[in-house]
This record gives C-alpha cells, sequence and structure tokens, in this order.
C-alpha cells in the first residue's frame, strides 16, 4: 500500500502490516503528517534489507520483530476511522 498514512498508520496500531518499505529522502521538510506520531506506542521492527541510490534516497524493508497478529478484515474495521471504511 502506498501514499496512505493514516491507513499505514492504523494497520501497524493494529498488528496487521508483515512488512513496511519506507523511502528516506535525503531532504529535511519540516513540516506534514509524521508516519509515526510522537505519542504512540513503540512498534519494534526488524531491518530485512536496504539499498542506497545514486540520488541519495535510502530504499529500507522492515518487518515486524513479532510475527504479526492473525485477524480478519471485521477485527481491523475496528481500527478504522468511519471514513476510512
Amino acid at each position: 500500500m502506498s501514499g496512505s498514512v493514516s491507513v499505514v498508520r492504523q494497520l501497524l496500531a493494529a498488528g496487521l502490516l508483515d512488512e513496511l518499505h519506507l523511502l528516506v529522502h535525503p531532504i529535511a521538510v519540516r513540516k506534514g503528517m509524521r508516519l509515526f506520531e510522537e505519542d504512540g506506542a513503540a512498534i519494534p521492527l526488524e531491518l530485512i534489507s536496504s539499498e542506497t541510490f545514486r540520488t541519495g534516497v535510502l530504499n529500507l524493508h522492515y518487518a515486524p520483530a513479532e510475527p504479526p497478529g492473525r485477524a480478519t478484515y471485521v477485527d481491523a474495521k475496528t481500527h478504522l476511522s468511519p471514513s476510512d471504511h
């Protein structure tokens, strides 16, 4: 899933992502929506692979440090805001 910070946050909180790909660009934006909330619970991740492009962009591939939860869409739906379903 690409480009939806709110959905990725909700899936992480529900323990429903089995991998996470992050592209880190060498730009200090200093504003905008953050993927990880400052006051949120810690999410232990394990780095699976990384790659650096000529442009300086990092491609980071993570998996949960703990096995992902076994859940259904109905379980995940409880973590979605009404506008997301």
